[in-house]
């Protein structure tokens, strides 16, 4: 049985553990950075593919999208005269983690495996809830870029979770990772 979250021991000591090298730090961050670029990319490709007249690679990323975005068009930032593939506010969350993740080292030292308090990660998602809840109730009418500003803030809050995660696992050798699955 999983042991619950308070029961959670760390693999390495808050800050740069011993067991981080940094090549793998670097590594990991340079895996984040690709995937939040190529995803991004794909957020534009999607479009600029339907004007191109390339239906068949459009209509398989709008279709592969789908799974993380309702893509409302009428939500949806426009390129070409096309929806990008998400709506604003899921774009605004991947412009933001994309930002973030570039901007990460300079911000805070790659090979750190510790997370911020958990708090910033809920204060980060309240501009979220309220834009939402405001345009819900009628309150307020929010915007495209009401949307995307309080999603970029939400997805460049989440680096900060992200990455040092990918480093701390990162710096596991596989045998370790699973002698230390079969303890728990």
């Amino acid at each position: 049985m999983p042991l619950s979250i308070s029961g959670y021991v760390p693999q390495l000591t808050a800050g740069e553990g011993p067991g981080v090298s940094r090549g793998r730090a670097w590594g990991a961050w340079a895996l984040a950075a690709c995937v939040a670029l190529l995803f991004v990319g794909a957020l534009f490709f999607a479009p600029l593919a339907a004007a191109a007249g390339h239906e068949a690679a459009a209509r398989t990323l709008y279709r592969a999208l789908h799974f993380v975005c309702h893509q409302m068009p009428e939500r949806s930032f426009h390129v070409a005269g096309h929806p990008l593939a998400v709506c604003a506010r899921c774009s605004g969350i991947y412009f933001g983690f994309a930002a973030a993740v570039l901007a990460y080292p300079l911000l805070r030292q790659v090979r750190r495996t510790d997370a911020p308090a958990r708090a910033w990660l809920l204060a980060a998602s309240l501009p979220v809830a309220l834009d939402f809840a405001l345009g819900f109730t009628g309150l307020w009418e929010n915007t495209h870029l009401s949307r995307a500003l309080t999603g970029a803030l939400l997805g460049a809050a989440c680096v900060f979770y992200v990455v040092p995660g990918l480093v701390e696992l990162t710096s596991l050798r596989p045998r370790e990772f699973f002698r230390q699955r079969a303890e728990v």
